[in-house]
């Protein structure tokens, strides 16, 4: 399990502190006296297993964790557990008891959180929480908690002094002083006697039911012990089975391959040291290997270019802005055009010369047409008018009156159109508004002057005189916007105003011509005048012909997109409004060719600059900005590459370090192949592998050696062990069940008649009490039997708990004896790096005390330890203690406070290089004050180091 964050919201000196810790397995943390560091130490102890802390009272945090790849988080808010992994419920179980098996903060804080002053002394292997946590027989917490509860109890009931009060004890006492008392007390009847005697044989009847019950009890525990060694019994038979499927060759030399495996590891190390040595040489970010040495060049010529660039985006981006406003003016314009409709677009090409001999043409086809009506001859009224009359029609279907009421009625629907431009446009502003504002300003300008004048003459007040001013001025500036409002129109509202005024003149026209009575036929016969309206008549038909057909082909002749309505007159104006626009659009296409080149000239550019952004490996847009930022890497990587050619001959001095372990290396593979050749593997892992079967085999043996022993343990005394190995594999698991239920009842039987036989004992009592020679004496009496009965199942009780007490205890031993030293030579390992292979435990005589052994063989007892040897022997153990519960449980964090203070600097090293070796399985938090400690673990690979910094 490791700590991968560490917040502490209130706790001691830190508030709001969040620590996160690196990716290696020792976490290295430099604070100076008062930083913090045993604060930070005692935080993590409340975090982990709660509690309330002596001196800064309850927790407020959280631990982030990770367990076997799983996420989760710790949080503590005083007594408030808020434990869960994301995304799963809530946990309502501590860690201890879910993952640890119980493993209590005091055991914790012995081995794992580790002061200077928790390190002192050995004492901590003869704790009974300790022993019974770390060297436990099979089945590890619960085997521990029972022996302590079992001594518990049995020192509850019974203990060896002659003053002692527990319950036993006490019994016995009473007892004797019940009897002193009765054989005071006075003479008794024969018929008292004779309910004695009763009495007695009601005795020798619960003695018989008590064997019989003491039989069956017995029974039922041959029965239970069946079924306690039932689990037992199987794990042994399962381990003999796998004996068998990891049984290994002898061939393998496991010293030899670890010898070789220990030199690859070496030689690896000693590589990447003088690799990273080499490393170290180059300048801060800096690769010799960059893509700068290779696009150095392209970068120079970009740059030349920046300047260019810049200027290319900047017109692109103002040309881009500028053509879209000329653009919406253009189209503006548009809108106030009265010859050109806006929601129709300009034709590209259009034959203005056909155009102008058309209008021409229809002017005088019009002029003529006119013309005629003007002179119409006066004709008398004849009283009949012949229906083949060929006179000129009259009524409103006259072809005159109907080209008048289409003109009529195209003027109209452009009349329409004007004005409703005009009112989006807000053209109709003429109101009051402007004389008022001229009126305003007049007013405000005079008084600006009187009081400039009444400041500097009469007042002599420089304030009075600038007042005066400043509103002479805003008079002044309010006069001239009211003036330009009546005055300076816009010069396209003022044309469409003049286009409305000579439409509605020309509506006035047409409806004069409408109401104008044509001429009328004389109702007198006349040959000369029926000739003369004859020739009227036949010259107004092909009048009105030529113009009908002037007027179609210059409705024909008008371009797509112009106001239908117009006529001959609007030719020119029309033209007009057509060259406007087409050079205002001609101007808009050369601004657009000219951004074109310049868009072009800018891609090129770009397209460079995002070649060499490619290459270079740059994410970042594509800016002269970012070019700017690039050429000053670039010219900062020069600068480094000349300082990294400067040290080349130090770099190959690393180089041959490098390529000597190099070397080795590749002679202990060489070495190994042989070795794989002779043991007739394939590979290393495969080796690895056939060493880790037979560990596996050994462990196997191991647990059915102990399965064994557990077994025997749990063989009843006086019976046969063969007999029972016997009926554990011949039984049925359902038919002991069965037979311990069948025990059970008859137990019940014979309890129920003992209930009746005391009830029966009752009444002999009850009948003894009425004979009593006086109350005192039967009061004794049944104090005595009371007393009796209470010693006899006290007795009974303290029995049974020092005959299981003697067997745990000897399980436990067993146990021990095996486990132990196994840490103690984990721990002499470990002893002898921290002294660079000085001393080791000395194993063979650890009953005549603890002592270690010198390179020459030579014993130093404890009390000739030095207080750093000490340190480091205590440390050891710690770290020896803390392995094997990893073995057995989980590797938990280990915390150490500023425990290398006793030791001298090689010392010191190599207990930092034997903490990153542990770190690789199991995660170690170090806190020191001493500035070559922190330094030290900078140079060891697998420690990450840290300054502690509470704000």
């Amino acid at each position: 399990m490791n700590i991968k964050q560490i917040r502490l919201d209130s706790f001691g000196p830190y508030e709001n502190w969040t620590f996160t810790s690196g990716p290696n397995g020792v976490q290295l943390v430099y604070g100076a006296n008062e930083s913090g560091k045993t604060s930070l130490l005692e935080g993590m102890r409340s975090l982990l297993f709660g509690g309330k802390h002596k001196k800064y009272g309850y927790v407020s945090g959280s631990l982030e964790l990770d367990k076997e790849g799983t996420a989760y988080h710790l949080g503590r808010q005083n007594k408030n557990l808020d434990f869960y992994s994301p995304g799963e419920p809530s946990i309502k179980d501590e860690p201890n008891q879910l993952w640890w098996h119980g493993l209590d903060k005091k055991t914790y804080n012995r081995i794992f959180g580790l002061t200077l002053e928790d390190l002192q002394g050995v004492d901590i292997l003869n704790e009974v929480d300790v022993r019974a946590r770390f060297f436990g027989a099979e089945g590890g917490e619960q085997l521990g908690g029972v022996v302590k509860s079992i001594e518990t109890n049995a020192n509850d009931l019974l203990v060896a002094s002659a003053s002692g009060k527990r319950r036993i004890n006490v019994l016995i006492d009473r007892l004797q002083e019940n009897k002193a008392r009765l054989s005071a007390l006075g003479e008794h009847e024969t018929q008292y006697v004779e309910l004695q005697q009763a009495l007695k044989a009601s005795e020798d009847t619960e003695a018989e039911i008590q064997n019989q019950i003491k039989e069956w009890q017995d029974y039922r525990e041959g029965v239970e012990m069946v079924l306690r060694a039932w689990d037992t019994y199987r794990r042994s038979e399962e381990a003999r089975r796998r004996k068998q499927q990891f049984t290994s060759p002898d061939t393998l030399d496991r010293d030899a391959f670890l010898s070789i495996d220990e030199g690859l590891r070496e030689a690896r190390q000693n590589m990447q040291l003088w690799l990273d040595k080499e490393e170290a040489l180059k300048p801060e970010n800096f690769d010799p290997n960059s893509p700068f040495t290779t696009y150095g060049q392209d970068i120079e010529d970009l740059i030349q270019q920046g300047a260019k660039w810049e200027q290319l985006r900047r017109e692109c981006e103002e040309g881009e802005a500028y053509i879209a406003k000329v653009k919406e003016q253009l189209d503006f314009s548009r809108g106030l055009q009265s010859s050109w409709r806006k929601d129709e677009s300009v034709p590209t090409d259009v034959n203005w010369f056909e155009g102008e001999r058309l209008s021409k043409r229809l002017r005088t086809a019009k002029d003529q047409l006119l013309y005629w009506q003007s002179q119409a001859p006066s004709l008398q009224k004849e009283p009949k008018i012949s229906e083949d009359s060929s006179s000129v029609d009259t009524g409103e279907n006259s072809p005159v009156n109907t080209w008048a009421q289409q003109e009529l009625q195209a003027v109209m629907t452009d009349i329409a159109d004007l004005e409703s431009r005009l009112g989006e446009h807000g053209s109709i502003r003429m109101a009051a508004m402007p004389i008022w504002l001229q009126r305003i300003g007049g007013i405000g300008a005079v008084v600006g002057v009187l009081m400039s004048l009444a400041g500097l003459i009469a007042l002599e007040s420089v304030l009075y005189s600038i007042g005066g001013i400043i509103l002479l001025i805003l008079g002044l500036g309010l006069f001239w916007y009211g003036w330009r409002l009546r005055h300076v129109d816009d010069s396209d509202v003022a044309r469409l105003m003049r286009e409305l005024e000579r439409l509605q003149q020309r509506k006035s026209y047409l409806e004069t011509q409408l109401d104008a009575p044509l001429p009328v036929a004389s109702d007198v016969p006349n040959l000369e005048t029926a000739a003369i309206e004859q020739r009227y008549n036949d010259e107004g038909k092909q009048l009105q012909a030529n113009y009908e057909k002037a007027l179609a082909e210059w409705q024909a002749w008008i371009p797509e997109g112009a106001a239908k309505s117009l006529d001959e007159d609007d030719f020119f104006s029309m033209k007009h409004e057509y060259d406007q626009y087409s050079e205002q659009l001609r101007t808009i296409e050369g601004y657009e060719k000219r951004l074109d080149e310049h868009k072009e000239s800018l891609r090129v550019i770009e397209d460079q600059a995002v070649t060499l952004w490619y290459n270079l490996g740059v994410e970042a847009p594509v800016s002269p900005t970012e070019l700017k930022r690039i050429y000053n890497q670039y010219k900062n990587f020069q600068q480094q590459m000349i300082r990294w050619e400067q040290k080349e001959s130090q770099r190959k001095s690393y180089r041959m370090e490098y390529d000597n372990w190099h070397r080795k290396e590749k002679e202990l593979l060489l070495e190994q192949k042989a070795l794989l050749e002779k043991s007739g593997l394939s590979g290393a892992n495969e080796y690895r592998q056939k060493l880790i079967d037979k560990d596996q085999f050994k462990q196997w043996e191991t647990i059915y050696k102990q399965s064994q022993v557990q077994l025997d343990l749990l063989t009843p005394d006086g019976e046969n062990k063969d007999l029972f190995y016997r009926r554990l594999r011949e039984g049925n698991k359902e038919n002991w069940t069965d037979e311990l239920a069948h025990a059970d009842q008859e137990l019940n039987a014979r309890k129920d008649a003992m209930a009746n036989l005391y009830e029966k004992r009752g009444q002999i009592v009850e009948a003894m009490r009425a004979l009593g020679s006086d109350q005192e004496q039967r009061e004794a009496i049944q104090q005595r039997q009371e007393l009796e009965s209470e010693l006899e199942s006290a007795l009974e009780d303290w029995a049974t708990q020092v005959v299981i007490a003697h067997c745990m205890e000897r399980a436990q031993q067993s146990y021990e004896e095996e486990s132990q030293p196994k840490m103690l030579e984990l721990a002499s390992q470990y002893i002898k790096r921290l002294t660079n292979g000085a001393y080791t435990f000395d194993m063979w005589g650890l009953q005549d005390g603890l002592a270690l052994l010198n390179e020459r063989g030579e014993r130093l007892p404890i009390y000739h330890w030095s207080s750093g040897l000490a340190d480091q022997v205590y440390l050891a153990l710690r770290l020896a203690l803390a392995k094997v519960f990893s073995y057995q449980v989980d590797a938990l964090p280990i915390i150490l406070d500023d425990i290398l203070v006793r030791f001298d600097e090689d010392r010191q090293k190599s207990a930092l290089e034997l903490l990153a070796e542990l770190g690789e399985h199991q995660q170690i938090w170090l806190f020191t004050c001493q500035q070559q400690v922190y330094y030290m673990g900078q140079a060891i690979a697998g420690i990450d180091t840290h300054i502690l910094q509470r704000a």
